[in-house]
């Protein structure tokens, strides 16, 4: 079990150093390649478009300044990678080999760049802090409900991966296939623990026996979590009370289990467990 190809987003923000932090860090302690994918967005192309659209142009000045803008923030996210790098002490740059750290320049449209960069990626990273940009947060969205890809978002230090992890299990498709994709980093920890709201559990549309989830883990060599049953109302908070409770530094859980407009109306857990800016990183699958 490992991450041999991680996926990080960096918007040339505040949140890139946690993201590229929490790559490195996998990296190095998989023996894997971290790709850091440039996601700001391409101002002079929408300028242009924009001005063709409306049948006026920009002038070679004005589309040099946007230009520029964009190189500067290209260099701020290789600045930021470089740095991570070097704390992480795996290679920063293109080449062959592993442990690595690369930054892409930034091409595409950021939506279809993740589409085509996810479909062979272990691992897709996002700061916490880059959720404040609502573009990143679109990126997000498509990366587990389009792209189908489990994300990590980065919280804190890469160092509490190797304390406690709690798993929100409820036996759905989407938790299922977060503990899959969880298992490099489950292995990693220091004690797993199983929680299960009681009071939110929809057994028709899974399975959400605990001891089957336990045979699972012990099959891939992770070892047995312990099972902490919950109640409460509301199932997110309940869930998280008991993750700070057991000092956890990873929490693994489906999103949007339920449709994505009824939790966009009601809540629902995952709104709950991306809204904790300073809880445990969180390994969400869809």
């Amino acid at each position: 079990m490992s991450l041999k190809r991680i996926l990080a987003l960096a918007s040339g923000g505040a949140g890139d150093a946690s993201a590229l932090a929490f790559a490195a860090s996998l990296a190095g302690q998989h023996d894997g390649v971290a790709e850091v994918l440039p996601v700001y967005p391409d101002s002079a192309a929408d300028m242009i478009a924009l001005g063709m659209t409306l049948g006026a142009s920009l002038s070679p000045e004005a589309v040099e300044e946007l230009a520029a803008a964009e190189r500067a923030l290209q260099a701020r996210v290789e600045d930021a990678a470089r740095r991570a790098a070097n704390e992480a002490d795996v290679v920063y740059g293109a080449g062959e080999g592993a442990p690595r750290l690369t930054v892409s320049t930034r091409g595409l449209r950021p939506a279809l760049a993740l589409s085509r960069q996810a479909a062979l990626a272990d691992l897709v990273v996002i700061a916490q802090k880059g959720l404040e940009d609502g573009s990143v947060r679109e990126l997000l969205g498509q990366a587990l409900l389009a792209d189908r890809a489990p994300v990590l978002v980065a919280r804190g230090d890469p160092e509490r991966l190797a304390g406690p992890a709690a798993i929100a299990w409820d036996g759905s498709p989407q938790a299922g296939r977060a503990v899959r994709a969880a298992l490099p980093l489950l292995a990693m920890a220091s004690s797993i623990h199983v929680l299960q709201c009681v009071t939110g559990l929809d057994r028709q549309s899974g399975d959400p026996d605990i001891d089957a989830l336990n045979a699972y883990l012990r099959l891939h060599g992770v070892g047995a979590g312990e099972p902490t049953l919950v109640e409460g109302a509301d199932e997110g908070p309940a869930l998280l009370a008991m993750v700070k409770a057991r000092e956890a530094g990873l929490l693994v859980a489906g999103a949007w289990g339920h449709s994505r407009l009824r939790e966009t109306i009601f809540g629902g857990a995952t709104r709950a467990f991306l809204g904790q800016t300073y809880g445990p990183s969180l390994l969400l699958a869809h």
